[in-house]
């Protein structure tokens, strides 16, 4: 897997996250083209300072030119949101640029309660945390992008063919 690194290092640091974007679709069992892992994360200094860690382990760093450690500040993301319209805090792999982890600077839903409704999923030795498909068709609703809008007609797909007593037809 491409980001195994992030995985293992997360689950080493016990980083509260939640996959969600192209990522979290493929592991529901749509496979589409992404290479993007997009994250929420909880947004406390704790668990920022482990992410920042981690990232600088792997040798991730910043894609804009700021230091890593600004992102544990909630000031500094706010400022970043307000005056530069940025959406998320986007790590690049120092080595292998394709590689790169995108993190809200703020969560598009309360984390809490994503964090409580997620799912895990074992892949291989892994264990990765993902936001349940209603959660990810809440966000995906939110950003109406084209790729989004596809994302969202898969995902209630599965949704129905996993639901107790549904039939592929939805019957």
């Amino acid at each position: 897997m491409l980001y195994e690194d992030i995985f293992r290092e997360f689950e080493l640091q016990q980083v509260r996250y939640l996959v969600v974007g192209g990522v979290a679709v493929n592991l529901y069992g749509y496979a589409r083209l992404t290479v993007d892992l997009y994250m929420m994360v909880d947004l406390s200094d704790q668990n920022m300072s482990k992410i920042f860690q981690a990232m600088e382990k792997l040798g991730y760093k910043p894609r804009v030119p700021v230091r890593a450690t600004e992102i544990i500040s909630p000031y500094r993301r706010m400022e970043w949101i307000e005056q530069k319209g940025a959406i998320v805090f986007t790590f690049v792999h120092q080595y292998q640029p394709y590689k790169h982890l995108d993190i809200f600077l703020k969560n598009p839903i309360e984390f809490e309660k994503a964090y409580s409704r997620s799912k895990v999923f074992q892949v291989g030795k892994m264990s990765i945390r993902v936001a349940n498909i209603e959660d990810l068709i809440a966000m995906k609703q939110a950003s109406k992008r084209p790729k989004d809008l596809t994302d969202i007609a898969q995902l209630k797909k599965l949704k129905r063919l996993a639901e107790p007593g549904k039939s592929k037809d939805g019957s």
